[in-house]
């Protein structure tokens, strides 16, 4: 194939396409979108694999860098410089949180497609069997992750009691939305 050049549509909309059939031909499904948004057609396509049996928690996502609906606006990858491809092991924790087990893996779009698309498997298969591999808590069983600190630690942070999870997570809700209120604040006009 060609080299791949971020400044040519046609050649966008080919790693687009690209990228789109090795996710299916892989088993890889499109999450539904976490928020409802005003053009979802230019909401980045993001996939995913659930690794072992659906109550491991365990999947391997996708981010895929692909817009459009195919139709109306086609597939295509975003422009150059917006972001790379990437590719997380995550586990999803028995209150329906997410958490990465492994940093994400970039793929920079840059080269030949096949090799683009070819690197993008690499690091899914890397992420799988990280999934596959990793370290399990021996309390209660949950994969680990390694912490900013560089330790491994539970997913499912089980030394923590559900009532403080409940607390800490509506503490976080509080400073997040105060914050937001604090960045549309411009001070006193005169």
């Amino acid at each position: 194939m060609s080299n791949y050049d971020p400044k040519v549509p046609m050649l966008r909309q080919m790693l687009a396409l690209s990228v789109l059939g090795r996710l299916e031909e892989a088993g890889f499904v499109e999450e539904p979108p976490k928020e409802k948004l005003a053009r979802p057609e230019l909401a980045e396509k993001i996939f995913s694999r659930v690794v072992g049996s659906p109550k491991d928690g365990m999947k391997v996502m996708v981010y895929s860098t692909v817009v459009g609906d195919g139709d109306a606006v086609p597939y295509e990858v975003r422009g150059a410089g917006k972001d790379a491809i990437r590719v997380s092991s995550v586990y999803v924790t028995k209150d329906g949180a997410t958490r990465g087990i492994t940093s994400d893996r970039r793929v920079n779009r840059h080269g030949d497609i096949d090799d683009i698309v070819d690197r993008m498997i690499e690091r899914m298969r890397d992420a799988w069997s990280a999934c596959k591999s990793g370290e399990r808590c021996r309390d209660c069983g949950a994969p680990k992750f390694t912490s900013k600190g560089g330790k491994k630690v539970c997913a499912e942070i089980c030394w923590v009691t559900p009532e403080q999870k409940a607390k800490d997570t509506a503490d976080w809700q509080h400073k997040k939305n105060y914050s937001k209120k604090r960045r549309h604040y411009r001070g006193r006009r005169y």
